[in-house]
Formats: structure tokens, sequence, C-alpha cells
């Protein structure tokens, strides 16, 4: 029977790793698909944009967060007032340093 200087546990470098990929990628694909509307900069841009269109009454818009397989993420607005004019989309992004 041999003996290990290192001994063995069940943890390698590359398991470590490839854990910390994983980890990563499923982190970045999370922010891309609800990182706008949980952060605040964003979400109050979307809503001064969406207001904006809507003719400046806070009362008369819609804004929504669509996250649908196929399409990728973006703010959609619609405007109440003229509920025979499709929504808007304003994108995944809209910049709030503007």
């Amino acid at each position: 029977m041999g003996v290990s200087a290192t001994g063995q546990n069940g943890l390698s470098v590359r398991s470590v790793r490839t854990l910390l990929v994983v980890i990563m990628v499923a982190f970045g694909l999370a922010v891309y698909l609800y990182g706008p509307p949980a952060t605040p900069a964003f979400r109050t841009a979307a809503n001064e944009a969406c207001n904006e269109y809507a003719g400046g009454n806070y009362r008369d818009y819609q804004l929504d967060w669509l996250s649908v397989p196929g399409n990728s993420p973006q703010w959609s607005c619609w405007d109440r007032s003229r509920p025979q004019k499709k929504a808007i989309s304003l994108g995944w992004w809209v910049d709030p340093f503007s």
C-alpha cells in the first residue's frame, strides 16, 4: 500500500476551478436576465424614459421587465392613455447616467 505525501481528499484544484467557473457563469446569467430591474438606478432610468414616452403623466404608463425565453430581456413600456398603440421596447440598457 502506497502512502501519499499530500493526502487524498475529494477536492482537487481542477474541481475547485470548475466550480468557480460554473458559479461565475450562473451569476453572469442572473445579472443579464434580472439585473436591471433589481438595480435602483436602472429602474429609475427606465421609469423616467417610460414616463417621458407617456407624455409626462406618471399615472398613464405601465413599465414591465420581460425576460421571455427565446427573446433578449428588455424593458417594455405601454401608454395606458393610448391603448390602441402597441407597447414599445426600451431595450435592456436604459442609461442611468444621462
